[in-house]
């Protein structure tokens, strides 16, 4: 079973804040969690987050806002909400419901981003419950809750769910899930746990008031329990494995007329999301002019609403900079330009786009941005962001965006092999010249450490994208060129999973080594906490 889509996973989420791993998935988890507690009108009272002090986000969570996305996604916000930050002082201080984060050591603690969520929760008849909740979040802003209150669960966000509790359920599932799926819903799947008297019904949307009251006065009322969460990204319809090989991927373009791997992607993503080709295109199209809007809106932004620690606003400066004849050209300094808008905007906790990752969301819009302002319209930088997305979805089926298990080669690496095959694609490559293209970047991050200063996604993230996508056009060049990649990109790939395993600690984004640990990165920071 696959769920990997190229618009929630890859060039996805649409978030808030530095780290897709520490701000999307937070606040998608929270989100989840707290519709299923509530789903029959009882109300949060309190909310208790906790975080394995040996995990990375414990030494984390302030400077990356995981803290500011578990809190707006325990309140129900929606992203776009005008008063998104305010939300976590709120909370803090106890207006709507108490909140808190603990650093404790957790019972299960697999993986780095591991956390625990307790809700205590006020039914309408008055008496209290807590449910608990334990997951974690798995990099590009892809989580799993795995159990509640004890009982074995695997969500994900990625379909609407509903559960139904009862003596007799497991004998009447399918009817239960048909009941459920009627009005034109799409039922995706039914499972039993006859252990706890249970079923779990995935939906491609939450099934309508009517349809749920119903469901409660089933059989006379021997409906003991009902939980139901909405999905949390575009439902998926089809669990194929669509993208564990470039082979495969490859195949797929050379069946589409013309041969096309921006094709490939659109037939693929159609069929994991049970869509049409037309309805898909328009939202790759959609996510294109967000990102561009994201770099406009970094390039307009003023100096007062800068809230990084370490940073200035320089965008606009790199953009408009006259520089000597023949240094690098107007097409790469734009995309540079482009894609320090998009990190600026990012680390001001703007609404931006994981793509792959938030401490990666700068390469493939600063990319496109370089690419639409100098030949390329909207529908070829349409095209070249499905060939980035699928370049990336391979990366995903076969490895990890989180910095926390492999690096930065699995962030700013993966999104620079994404836009370099984009790049590709758009100056006219074929299927295997965007793959060659992609190679090339990967074989050269190989091992690339994850080191923000003091935690926080400035130095060297936003370095680090610059170079992802001065990297993305020259090794684009290089193979359109006539530059042979040798080393395939699945096998590239599966390197860079093992070296990251292989880092110390210390050097997956903990915030204790390498550019961190440099005695300007250590002054820089306790200056900071000092509020100096």
């Amino acid at each position: 079973m696959q769920e990997i889509s190229l618009l929630n996973s890859v060039i996805g989420p649409v978030m808030r804040g530095p780290s897709s791993s520490h701000c999307a998935a937070p606040y998608m988890m929270a989100k989840l969690v707290r519709e299923l507690s509530c789903s029959n009108g009882e109300i949060l009272q309190n909310a208790v987050v906790r975080f394995d002090p040996r995990g990375s986000f414990a030494p984390c969570y302030k400077a990356q806002s995981s803290d500011e996305n578990f809190a707006a996604g325990l309140a129900g916000a929606k992203l776009t909400d005008a008063d998104y930050r305010d939300i976590l002082g709120r909370v803090e201080r106890g207006e709507g419901f108490q909140f808190a984060i603990e650093i404790v050591e957790l019972e299960n603690n697999n993986h780095p981003n591991r956390v625990d969520l307790e809700l205590t929760v006020v039914a309408t008849d008055g008496t209290k419950r807590v449910d608990l909740y334990t997951g974690a979040s798995v990099g590009g802003g892809m989580f799993y809750i795995d159990a509640m209150n004890g009982q074995p669960v695997f969500l994900t966000g990625k379909t609407a769910t509903v559960f139904v509790w009862g003596p007799d359920v497991g004998a009447h599932a399918d009817d239960l899930g048909k009941q459920l799926a009627s009005g034109g819903n799409t039922l995706l799947g039914v499972s039993l746990d006859p252990s706890h008297e249970r079923i779990e019904v995935s939906l491609q949307s939450l099934p309508n008031g009517d349809a749920l009251s119903s469901l409660r006065e089933w059989d006379g009322g021997k409906i003991s329990d009902l939980r139901y969460a909405d999905a949390s990204q575009y439902p998926v319809c089809a669990t194929d494995d669509l993208f564990s090989t470039s082979e495969a991927v490859i195949a797929v373009a050379d069946g589409q007329e013309g041969g096309s791997i921006a094709d490939a992607a659109l037939v693929l993503e159609a069929k994991r999301l049970g869509r049409s080709r037309e309805a898909t295109r328009a939202l790759f199209r959609e996510r294109c002019e967000l990102m561009l809007r994201v770099v406009a809106e970094g390039f307009d932004a003023k100096p007062e609403d800068n809230v990084m620690r370490f940073l200035t606003l320089r965008a606009r400066k790199v953009r408009d900079a006259n520089l000597p004849g023949g240094l690098g050209g107007p097409v790469l300094q734009d995309a540079i330009a482009g894609a320090l808008s998009a990190m600026e905007r990012d680390s001001n906790r703007g609404l931006v786009c994981a793509a792959p990752t938030a401490g990666s969301a700068g390469v493939v819009p600063g990319t496109l941005y370089g690419l639409i302002r100098h030949g390329i319209d909207i529908e070829g930088a349409t095209d070249a962001l499905q060939v980035m997305a699928l370049i990336g979805a391979v990366f995903a089926a076969r490895g990890t965006f989180a910095a926390e298990c492999g690096g930065c080669s699995v962030e700013t690496g993966a999104s620079a092999a994404m836009a370099a095959a984009g790049v590709a694609q758009a100056y006219g490559g074929d299927a295997k010249q965007c793959f060659d293209a992609a190679s090339m970047c990967l074989m050269n991050t190989l091992g690339l450490v994850c080191d923000p200063v003091g935690g926080d996604v400035e130095i060297p993230c936003h370095a680090r994208n610059v170079a992802g996508v001065s990297h993305a056009f020259s090794s684009a060049m290089a193979v359109l060129a006539g530059f042979d990649a040798v080393l395939g990109y699945d096998e590239l790939v599966d390197q860079t999973v093992k070296i990251g395993a292989m880092m110390h600690p210390d050097l997956r984004c903990t915030a204790r080594g390498g550019c961190a640990a440099t005695k300007t990165a250590l002054r820089m920071v306790e200056a900071a906490s000092q509020g100096g």
